[in-house]
């Protein structure tokens, strides 16, 4: 009792109000978890396009880091994409026959740079039921080719590159490089 001489009671929740609140939770609950794990989990489409980018971009990083060009292997027969060090021929060498004030002519001998560590290449293969449509390197149509050859250089730039992909739900997405800057621009277009 206090000074008036009421009854102060400390007011709380009541078992049959907690399991009602319970129930509502768990009603809720089992409506909306899989409209949320359909929302996390990535489309076809979306999961390839987004392989695309990340093969892209770590093209270009490991161009610019490691001084040398790299570059993406596209077969899309297969739908597969690997990114690996480009390889061109040697330059003539004094022993192959260079000839003095060719630009390719041996030169006093520099220090050797540092080979950087090695980095486990960038694979990726895009779902079955998304494919290339169209595939553009340098303005030269690689759709029947056997594999695709996307150049990113050591100063950020890269090769033309414009690819189309088409998944079974007719959904079509485009990625093109803006060569300056070896970017990637993606584009909805159905």
């Amino acid at each position: 009792m206090n000074a008036a001489g009421t009854n102060l009671r400390t007011r709380g929740f009541t078992l049959f109000e907690i399991l009602v609140v319970l129930a509502i939770l768990s009603i809720v609950a089992t409506i909306s978890v899989p409209s949320v794990v359909q929302a996390a989990k990535k489309s076809p489409m979306r999961q390839a396009m987004s392989d695309l980018e990340e093969a892209c971009r770590n093209a270009r990083m490991l161009a610019i880091l490691q001084g040398e060009p790299m570059e993406i292997v596209i077969r899309a027969g297969e739908g597969s994409f690997t990114v690996s060090r480009a390889f061109s021929a040697p330059p003539p060498t004094a022993e192959s026959g260079a000839v003095e004030g060719n630009a390719y002519a041996p030169v006093e001998s520099q220090p050797a740079r540092a080979t950087p560590p090695e980095v486990e290449p960038f694979r990726a293969r895009i779902p079955a039921s998304v494919a290339f449509k169209r595939l553009l390197v340098n303005l030269q149509d690689m759709m029947d080719a056997h594999e695709a050859r996307v150049r990113f250089y050591p100063n950020g730039t890269c090769d033309a590159f414009t690819a189309h992909l088409l998944s079974e739900q007719n959904e079509e997405r485009s990625l093109t490089l803006e060569i300056t800057t070896g970017r990637e621009i993606v584009e909805v277009i159905r």
